[in-house]
């Protein structure tokens, strides 16, 4: 029931009918009835209260802005995180200890590598910066190749097996080469920061990994739901989510490797552009979209991407780092020569991966061209991007077999090992030719 009665009837009653709605009103405020003449002085009063609140609040807030000791940026996030250790940059840590160092990391080009600066002149971005910046990832995101150590109950063999049957989930769902060799990172670095893993944990090591991976680089991810399906019941969901956050954990969150897929990428965008600058006369190409779409044949990319696939099942490829390896692979497919130009590296700073590489790449130019796979519902121009089963575990035995002929042979001083491996991967038919886009100079 509202006053809008009574106080209508007073506008046109007498001054005493007035008063005794004035006492009706006393009366009910007595009896505990609030009246709409009173809401205004306890607005007032309650405003007036909060003011002084406010005002006492500003004060404290200005005592706290005076102090001269402030915590510095993620002080507080880091102290409620409980995180054990504290980060500073050493030879063998090399991650930045505060966020203002940090911020160095991909504002400041430091000038931290001798390696050439290959990257032309950039319109998006400043090329000493991003080369600098991938430079410092490569060292950042550390390779251990003998962290199996630490695990009594793991093998080689395993870790291979479990790398084979990511490929083949890969082309099943296609997912993009990044997010494989971005689930091979995330696996590998946290075997290497874990100890007496179990052998029953490796597949659900694996598959939480490649679930880590594809949410960072896929734009539409399979679901949780799916990533356990593969597993045959091995894994269920709640046991990857769970999974997910001790492996985020124990790496840090450091999600953000420059992966060998990646630097392949790179090396192949620079082979097209010293091409095109030779035919220019010398001159960098024009284009404001350099390096944003990619110029290289996809037939190229597959056969040097194969070659990585292979030599990633390998545990010894992690003695060598991400960009090392992928321009072994460009020396393989082009020549040392251009690789040395793409790369920044010298001949030989890439020999130990090149004698070493030697065995995986007969193994793969016996297996003849690579073709392009056709999927559903991807783009002409991003299907070599997809992950393929390309090689199998048949074909890692055959170059391990010629890994080892191979090393026992250099043991015994035979020097001519690694130039007979660069005159067979030679293409041997005129008629294959056109299936590769190779640089000519």
């Amino acid at each position: 029931m509202s006053f809008a009665g009574p106080v209508s009837i007073t506008r046109s009653l007498p001054q005493a009918t007035h008063t005794s709605s004035m006492s009706q009103n006393q009366r009910r405020l007595k009896n505990g009835t609030l009246s709409t003449r009173t809401k205004p002085a306890i607005l007032r009063t309650r405003k007036r209260k909060n003011s002084e609140n406010e005002d006492e609040n500003k004060e404290v807030k200005q005592a706290r802005l005076d102090t001269t000791e402030m915590p510095l940026p993620l002080g507080d996030v880091t102290s409620s995180l409980n995180i054990e250790r504290e980060r500073s940059i050493t030879p063998d840590n090399p991650v930045p200890e505060t966020w203002h160092k940090f911020r160095g990391l991909t504002c400041i080009p430091t000038p931290e590598s001798n390696r050439k600066l290959p990257l032309p002149k950039l319109s998006w971005a400043d090329r000493g910066q991003v080369w600098t910046l991938m430079c410092r990832k490569d060292r950042m995101y550390a390779r251990q190749p003998d962290y199996l150590s630490q695990h009594p109950s793991l093998q080689a063999r395993m870790r291979a097996i479990l790398l084979d049957w990511l490929t083949e989930v890969c082309e099943v769902y296609r997912l993009h080469r990044e997010t494989y060799y971005l689930a091979t990172d995330y696996i590998d670095r946290y075997l290497s920061a874990t100890h007496d893993v179990p052998k029953q944990q490796l597949q659900l090591i694996g598959i939480t990994c490649l679930f880590i991976a594809a949410k960072i680089e896929e734009i539409y991810p399979p679901k949780l739901s799916e990533f356990a399906y593969v597993t045959d019941g091995a894994c269920i969901e709640n046991e990857i989510l769970v999974k997910e956050l001790v492996i985020l954990q124990k790496l840090n969150w450091d999600l953000c490797p420059v992966t060998s897929n990646c630097w392949l990428n790179t090396y192949l965008q620079l082979s097209q552009e010293f091409a095109m600058r030779e035919a220019n006369g010398g001159e960098s190409s024009s284009d404001d979209h350099s390096f944003v779409y990619p110029r290289y044949s996809p037939l190229t990319f597959v056969q040097a991407a194969r070659l990585l696939d292979l030599c990633t099942l390998e545990i010894s490829s992690l003695s060598f780092s991400s960009s090392i390896v992928a321009a072994t692979a460009m020396c393989y497919m082009t020549s040392p020569q251009l690789a040395s130009q793409v790369s920044g590296y010298s001949t030989e700073e890439m020999q130990a991966c090149y004698d070493w590489m030697a065995a995986f790449a007969v193994t793969v130019h016996e297996m003849g061209p690579m073709q392009l796979k056709s999927f559903s519902q991807v783009a002409q121009d991003d299907i070599h991007n997809i992950q393929t089963h390309s090689v199998d575990l048949d074909t890692l035995e055959r170059a391990q077999i010629r890994l080892s002929q191979i090393q026992s042979s250099s043991s015994r001083s035979s020097p001519q090992t690694t130039e007979v491996s660069v005159a067979m991967l030679t293409p041997p038919k005129t008629d294959e030719k056109t299936r590769f886009v190779e640089y000519t100079g």
